[in-house]
């Protein structure tokens, strides 16, 4: 339904306002990315259909299709606007051509899009006359760096230099990702010894001067996917990486310039697309780049975001998107690292060696290094060195397939399908691969007066075997049992447990080891063992 102009009016004039904040504070970009945290719903189970009924229905309550998409500009007296009809788009475009004092700056005729200057904001206001505004204030932003004491936190490991191996990649890697390009949307990559791969740069946001003082956020990102130095490790060194710059120094981006990055590497033949970026508040823009992507069979993998809340970032949010959260060198989901419905899987994502310009080194952390670190596996498995053997998103199942569960037993709201695993994936096809571990304990509260406290251990099969009555022992300071798994199929999970008698609160060490049947020699024996501290309530 349309409102009056007087109305459109004073929404413009309130919007106006919030852009002129926007630019006062120069630092809003960065506390949308560090909104308020939220409580975690640690049993909330996660599955790619939940996913798209709680994207779809947050969405559907966001989005107006008559109202014209209003967004704030990283420049000074710009705005951006989307069309919700192809007509309203070209009428408006013919519109403009009767005013001198507004000026198209540019446009995305895919997603009926502009890009507007204006020396008076009265002027814009009165080409909007009768129509439905809906504004949108959030901007896309990278993540301010991870302090390396992460909240209440402790004991937590970094991975440094030794990414690879923790992967289970242990020999050589260097053919991974042959034939495949790579769109990285982000700060913009700066040459480095480490990025062999890094051919073509497209600077949809000037760089500066200087480009020694180009924010390094881009060129870490990089080299975590294609890096190819010790110092640097990347997961698919092949790869052919194209920059497209849409962040200035700041970080920070704007809607027209993340759909137009998009288009940009769609054109440019990218197989996929990596956003280590990213906003709180759904973009109808960027939904708009988003879906356009996935029509045309180009693959997005975006970091989850580094806000510890249950509440989405986008793009990773949106269903098309693999989105990627975060975890330590013990495999333990870091708190930073955004959770929900949405979250696809979990990758290393803490105290990182990456590239950083003027030919240095640094240190990355957050959803920012998990998620290139899972574009490079999709890369490595399209491509191990034998040619493109499979398409971005074909290639993207196998990996999420073959992740590693954690947490939870099955999918679940901080790990998704579970955390990463190229040995796994580099494996699946070799028969004859006995592993069993021991992916989580915990406690699980009586539901009633009539029932008790108990304590589940959960197993996996992680080889290409079936695995046949493999004993699993189970030790707490209530006494020791034993039980079997009869039968595990490669991939399969099971879960035993223990009743305890827990009437308060205290902190008791449970350890539990699996062992395969006949003594057979398991293919990663340091993960038939696990020892946790739980906490009774």
């Amino acid at each position: 339904m349309k409102k009056s102009f007087s109305h459109s009016l004073t929404v413009l004039i309130v919007t106006f306002c919030g852009f002129i904040g926007w630019r006062a504070a120069r630092d809003l970009g960065s506390l949308l990315e560090f909104g308020p945290a939220v409580a975690k719903k640690s049993e909330l189970r996660a599955s790619s259909d939940t996913k798209v009924r709680a994207v779809t229905a947050r969405r559907d309550a966001l989005h107006d299709t008559t109202a014209v998409g209003i967004f704030p500009s990283c420049e000074a007296n710009q705005v951006i606007l989307r069309f919700p009809s192809e007509k309203t788009y070209t009428a408006f475009i013919s519109a403009l051509k009767a005013t001198e004092k507004i000026h198209l700056v540019d446009q995305l005729d895919q997603l009926q899009a502009i890009r507007l200057s204006y020396e008076n904001w009265t002027d814009v206001c009165a080409l909007f006359h009768g129509q439905n505004i809906a504004a949108t204030a959030a901007l896309p932003t990278v993540p301010l760096p991870i302090s390396l004491t992460v909240g209440n936190q402790t004991a937590l490991a970094g991975f440094g230099d030794g990414l690879l191996p923790w992967l289970g990649i242990t020999g050589d890697n260097s053919q991974w990702g042959a034939g495949v390009k790579i769109a990285v949307l982000d700060t913009g990559i700066v040459a480095h010894s480490a990025l062999l791969g890094f051919t073509e740069s497209i600077a949809l946001t000037p760089f500066p001067a200087d480009l020694n003082l180009t924010n390094g956020h881009g060129t870490a990102v990089a080299s975590l996917i294609a890096g190819n130095d010790p110092a640097a490790p990347g997961i698919a060194p092949a790869a052919q990486l194209i920059s497209i710059r849409i962040g200035d120094e700041a970080g920070r981006a704007d809607s027209f310039a993340l759909a137009a990055g998009i288009l940009t590497a769609i054109d440019s033949g990218a197989d996929i697309i990596n956003i280590s970026m990213g906003t709180t508040e759904n973009n109808p823009l960027i939904e708009d780049a988003v879906n356009y992507a996935h029509q045309r069979h180009v693959l997005i993998v975006a970091a989850a975001g580094n806000t510890e809340q249950s509440d989405a970032n986008y793009p990773a949010a949106y269903p098309s998107v693999i989105s990627v959260g975060a975890v330590d060198a013990r495999g333990e989901h870091l708190d930073f690292s955004n959770y929900g419905t949405y979250l696809s899987l979990t990758a290393p994502g803490y105290a990182l060696d990456t590239a950083w310009p003027s030919n240095r080194y640094s240190q990355l952390s957050g959803t920012s290094a998990s998620a290139p670190i899972v574009t490079g596996a999709i890369a490595a498995t399209m491509s191990s060195g034998r040619g493109v053997t499979m398409t971005a998103s074909q290639a993207a199942d196998i990996v999420m397939k073959y992740s590693n569960d954690a947490g939870i037993p099955g999918p679940d709201s901080e790990y998704g399908v579970g955390i990463l695993d190229v040995g796994r994936v580099m494996n699946r096809e070799f028969e004859g691969i006995r592993d069993v571990a021991i992916t989580n304990q915990r406690i699980i509260k009586a539901t009633s007066a009539a029932t008790r406290d108990a304590i589940q251990v959960t197993v996996q099969n992680r080889g290409t075997s079936v695995l046949l009555d493999t004993q699993v022992e189970l030790q707490t300071p209530f006494g020791s049992r034993n039980f079997m798994a009869k039968r595990l199929i490669p991939g399969e999970i099971q879960t035993f447990s223990m009743s305890i008698p827990l009437t308060k609160r205290r902190a008791i060490r449970v350890n539990s080891v699996a062992t395969l049947s006949d003594s057979d020699q398991d293919f990663t024996p340091l993960n038939n063992k696990r020892s946790d501290v739980l906490l009774a309530r």
